[in-house]
């Protein structure tokens, strides 16, 4: 799915309708303000005359919204052409290999590509990888525990019975514990193609192969 240009048409009507409405309402308050200025002095008493300060301060606030709201309509159309811009250079990744930060494992001819990263101080790793079900298929025990290094999850795609598990997308947590038996922060990661360009609420994401679909903070590299 590629970048649909119509779409930041359509995401620009959007962002400016808000404004458009506040404009309007303040045309017609402008309008009610107006007339019954005129219908007060018309019918004021010409020997004590109304104070002309109060309605100047009231029009020099209206003025002061107006200007507000047009300020506001400025920096949404600046919004919406900033999110085009980034919309468009998304696209430079569609058929590129990235890597992403990712629990998801795509399983592709009995092997992952999956790797995970460790803090200091775990002594005891492991990993339990879950089914498009929520089972866990497959527990996998005595892992590295080398801090600060990519790590390669090695799962020959079968369970823990030894029977080789359907292709595609599977989920893995990774247990890391030190001597105190307290967990270990851990980061997970894996390599896909990215397939399409999303463009949503001002922000971009890619759908990859295995069909999942992350925000472009979640890159960490491509090639």
């Amino acid at each position: 799915m590629l970048t649909n240009p119509s779409l930041i048409d359509t995401i620009g009507a959007t962002t400016t309708n808000a404004s458009n409405t506040s404009l309007s309402q303040l045309g017609d308050d402008y309008n009610k303000f107006l007339t019954l200025l005129t219908a007060q002095i018309s019918n004021q008493d010409p020997l004590a005359p109304v104070d002309s300060t109060q309605f100047v301060a009231q029009l020099a606030q209206l003025s002061q919204v107006e200007q507000a709201v047009q300020t506001n309509s400025q920096l949404e159309t600046l919004n919406t052409q900033v999110s085009a811009l980034m919309n468009m250079g998304g696209t430079d990744l569609l058929g590129r290999e990235v890597s992403i930060t990712s629990n998801v494992m795509d399983l592709e001819n009995g092997s992952v590509d999956s790797t995970y990263v460790l803090g200091a101080g775990a002594v005891d790793v492991s990993a339990r990888i879950t089914d498009p079900l929520g089972r866990v298929v497959r527990t996998l025990e005595g892992l590295s525990t080398t801090a600060g290094q990519q790590i390669p999850l090695d799962w020959d795609g079968t369970d823990d019975d030894g029977t080789p598990m359907l292709e595609g997308a599977y989920t893995v947590e990774i247990v890391a514990l030190d001597t105190a038996g307290a967990k270990v922060a851990n980061v997970v990661s894996r390599s896909a193609t990215v397939e399409d360009v999303r463009f949503n609420a001002g922000e971009i994401f890619f759908g990859l192969s295995g069909g999942e679909v992350v925000s472009s903070i979640t890159i960490q590299a491509a090639s």
